[in-house]
């Protein structure tokens, strides 16, 4: 369905479109040049936004996650999921288990380190969230579905 807009509108909404993606791309910029770490471990390094998702997961399901389970929850490829893990263990954040019952499949815990990087990381979130909700409080639902209706083709065409 193609819905008609004036000129004007294509403009400003054109503005809109480029002046969101300028400014977040300054703030993955800026965001980039401030290094995560794990206290009192003496690691610092930036870390992708999958080795974190990936961190949280394994914190708030120990023993559940491996590859398969976090390629499903995270929507990535399983050699994406490896690639992530693999940085992880060799920070210490992550460390290898297998269950008494399946020794074939390798599942994933948390190290302590591990787990003060990704509670910063949850706490991070939670506040990226609260904006959101402040965000959308300015608008009614059929202007949020308006929203989501753009994102979600926006992401098709990406």
């Amino acid at each position: 369905m193609v819905i008609y807009i004036s000129s004007q509108k294509r403009t400003e909404a054109i503005e809109a479109v480029q002046s969101f993606i300028m400014n977040r791309e300054k703030n993955l910029r800026n965001r980039s040049k401030r290094p995560e770490s794990v206290a009192g471990s003496g690691v610092v390094r930036d870390w992708s936004v999958t080795q974190l998702h990936i961190l949280s997961l394994i914190k708030r399901l120990p023993f559940k996650m491996n590859n398969t389970s976090l390629a499903a929850e995270l929507n990535l490829s399983k050699a994406a999921i490896t690639k992530a893990v693999n940085t992880l263990i060799q920070h210490n954040l992550v460390v290898t288990a297998k269950k008494a019952d399946n020794l074939k499949e390798i599942y994933y815990e948390v190290t302590d380190q591990g787990k003060q990087l990704a509670a910063e990381h949850d706490k991070m979130h939670n506040q990226a969230e609260k904006k959101y909700h402040e965000l959308f409080s300015h608008f009614h639902d059929d202007e949020i579905d308006v929203i989501i209706r753009f994102l979600k083709r926006w992401s098709m065409m990406s």
